[in-house]
């Protein structure tokens, strides 16, 4: 069966084709409406906070995996970093995607964006019954405001060990210390992005 991923993105990522590239390679091997993206906000947006929130959040279920496609402007997106953040809260396998070597709308490269996994953080508390959330603004680390701690679920995941990362109490990760991110132009995604997707599935035993 099909895995149903989540695609996250920076919207102008779609006006210049990149994240379209990628899209489509998944539909060349896949059947149709096997992933859903971060597009689903976008004709929403002047609605409000909580109106995105939801969005996401429905077009979150059903999905096991997110794929984090890193252009030039992705760290900056608030949605972006709150996409990652849910995500890691259900559950799903991540992984980001660089994809500033594809050729765009102009058949131009680009300089290698910020990784928002590099600039998002989670603590254990000392108890292990929580997960704080932080990200990284002007070079100081702050609570990540549209979601800051969740209730540390027992799990199997190979993140949550025994449910509680029972190793890990009072220690932090950047996200980026625990999921990988590769380039879709030099580590070949058009082969392999399903193997991506299937490694990053069994991290977080789905």
């Amino acid at each position: 069966m099909p895995r149903y991923t989540f695609f996250s993105f920076n919207y102008d990522d779609v006006k210049n084709f990149k994240v379209n590239v990628v899209r489509n390679s998944w539909l060349i091997n896949h059947a149709e409406g096997t992933f859903v993206d971060g597009s689903i906000w976008e004709k929403e947006k002047s609605k409000g906070v909580a109106v995105i929130k939801n969005l996401i959040n429905d077009g979150l279920n059903g999905t096991s995996v997110t794929a984090v496609l890193i252009g030039n402007e992705t760290a900056n997106s608030r949605w972006v970093k709150y996409e990652i953040v849910k995500s890691f809260e259900r559950g799903n396998g991540i992984l980001g995607i660089n994809i500033n070597r594809i050729r765009g709308k102009e058949q131009a490269i680009s300089a290698k964006g910020v990784n928002p996994m590099d600039r998002l953080a989670f603590h254990i508390t000392d108890d292990g019954k929580k997960i704080q959330f932080f990200e990284l603004i002007n070079r100081r680390w702050i609570p990540f405001s549209d979601l800051q701690e969740i209730n540390n679920k027992k799990s199997n995941t190979l993140y949550f060990e025994d449910g509680w990362f029972s190793n890990d109490f009072g220690k932090t990760f950047r996200f980026s210390d625990m999921f990988e991110t590769y380039c879709w132009t030099t580590d070949n995604g058009h082969s392999n992005f399903s193997s991506w997707v299937e490694e990053a599935a069994a991290q977080a035993g789905r």
